[in-house]
């Protein structure tokens, strides 16, 4: 989450696609994500702009993660 974010921490696993292979994750499981991640970053008093960029950029995995 800190790398798709832009944070410090380094990624080093694999594509989004192939580590959610299998899983078949739909829409209300990344729906159920974003919700707590936007309640996390309100509750920690980030602004609402950042919020929505962070949030912007989360969604951009959706299709790579989806219904693999």
């Amino acid at each position: 989450m800190s790398f798709a974010l832009g944070g410090p921490n380094l990624y080093t696993g694999g594509a989004m696609s192939k580590v959610h292979e299998g899983m078949d994750l739909q829409p209300a499981h990344f729906d159920a994500i974003i919700k707590h991640l936007r309640s996390a970053l309100v509750h920690f008093g980030v602004s609402t702009d950042d919020t929505e960029k962070a949030l912007d950029k989360v969604d951009s995995l959706r299709g790579d993660i989806l219904y693999k």
